[in-house]
């Protein structure tokens, strides 16, 4: 077991069990932020075919050249194609063909001229102006290519691939599965919520905090039984939790006190330690062991700090298990507006609200800085990170700014 390492070498270890649990078909209309596990080719182009970008006439430039003002062409409108319709008959010479925004072009035109740039009498029009072969033309697999792969594994889908999914005709999109995740509230002070609020006890918030934190993330929460400070009741439900989830999360229990349980209820579950002590502040205590290749984090019971610790350990690897991207928080340099008056003699994670103003970012502390204190999470927007060994903080110092993701912050 590995012992008060850096948060870098937490998440290189962690990273070692952080595979993706397998793929599964799902409709498209639900396939949002989903990650694709599969590749996505076109099996038509797009668009499958040569249309009009615009209200006007179908035409052969040939039959324009040497048109202008002195010497209008004369063309017979032949037919008229409305978007969803088919062509009747391809053009022939001295023809035109009335469509619509969006309708197939007769074979055999090769422009489209618009409504308003034409004199029409009955079924004539007259043009003015000499068009070149493509004026006005919507080719066939403009925006996608026949057998091109449009999207390739790995891709996250956004509304705008949603569209493009059932622009190819697809129903259904095949992707990684969401991890299971098992979150396990350890303690004996904690209450339900709906309860009312006794002598010495406290809401389980944490329980709800974290199962938000990994729907962020792309996993699916589990909530399991709360359980109180006893080693083997820890244990057992450690056990139970990784026989039914591909991670598993504790809050409590994690430090050193005589009821801190959850690295003894670790092993006594058949998990090996991986780590205990991370070098960060808050989240020091955050503990790791794996049992059959899947992990379990024990985190903090103060709120805040089980969901900082949440965001820099356990994030990227759920991420992970779900086919995302890097979970590394986006990084910049920011400017102290406000000082920070405390010493750090660990590497220190600062709650604090950091915005651009006047061509920098710009950062100051968020409220109560406590690992138990949760309104200062609600207001922040970025984590400061700070060396170890770094003294306070003065206006103007340049520091290293982690901003949170958007639904983090009260702003969005």
């Amino acid at each position: 077991m590995l012992q008060s390492i850096s948060m870098e070498n937490a998440l290189e270890i962690l990273g070692q069990f952080a595979s993706t649990v397998g793929s599964e078909e799902i409709p498209v209309v639900d396939a949002f932020e989903r990650i694709l596990s599969e590749n996505i080719e076109a099996g038509f182009p797009l668009p499958p075919f040569q249309r009009s970008p615009l209200d006007g006439y179908a035409l052969r430039a040939v039959d324009t050249a040497g048109a202008d003002a002195d010497s209008p062409v004369e063309l017979t409108v032949a037919q008229t194609v409305f978007a969803g319709c088919v062509p009747t008959h391809p053009l022939r010479a001295g023809e035109a063909a009335a469509v619509t925004t969006g309708a197939p072009l007769p074979e055999g035109s090769d422009c489209v001229i618009k409504f308003e740039s034409v004199r029409r009498d009955g079924d004539s029009i007259t043009v003015c102006s000499r068009l070149r072969p493509g004026q006005n033309v919507v080719p066939q697999g403009e925006d996608v290519a026949h057998g091109e792969t449009v999207l390739e594994k790995g891709v996250n889908i956004t509304p705008a691939v949603v569209g493009l999914l059932v622009s190819l005709g697809l129903e259904k999109v095949v992707v990684y599965k969401k991890p299971r995740v098992g979150i396990i509230s350890i303690g004996d002070e904690l209450l339900e919520v709906g309860n009312p609020l006794a002598p010495g006890k406290i809401y389980n918030s944490n329980l709800y905090a974290l199962a938000i934190q990994v729907r962020e993330a792309g996993g699916i929460p589990i909530l399991q039984e709360t359980v109180p400070d006893d080693v083997v009741t820890i244990a057992s439900a450690i056990s139970r939790a990784l026989s039914q989830n591909d991670l598993v999360i504790t809050t409590g229990g994690a430090s050193v006190g005589s009821k801190d349980l959850v690295r003894e209820g670790i092993g006594r579950s058949g998990a090996d330690i991986l780590f205990w002590k991370v070098g960060m502040k808050p989240g020091t205590p955050a503990v790791c062991g794996q049992k059959g290749g899947k992990l379990m984090i024990g985190l903090s019971g103060n709120p805040s700090a089980a969901m900082i610790t949440f965001l820099m350990l356990v994030r990227p690897i759920i991420r992970s298990m779900a086919g995302k991207a890097t979970g590394s928080l986006p990084e910049v340099s920011a400017v102290m507006a406000q000082p920070f008056g405390k010493s750090s003699s660990q590497r220190r994670l600062l709650r604090a609200v950091v915005n651009w103003e006047k061509g920098a970012y710009r950062g100051v502390p968020a409220g109560i800085q406590s690992p138990g204190a949760l309104k200062s999470m609600t207001t922040c927007n970025a984590l400061i990170d700070i060396p170890a060994g770094h003294g306070p903080l003065q206006v103007g110092d340049e520091v290293r700014a982690l901003l949170l993701p958007p639904p983090y912050c009260l702003q969005g």
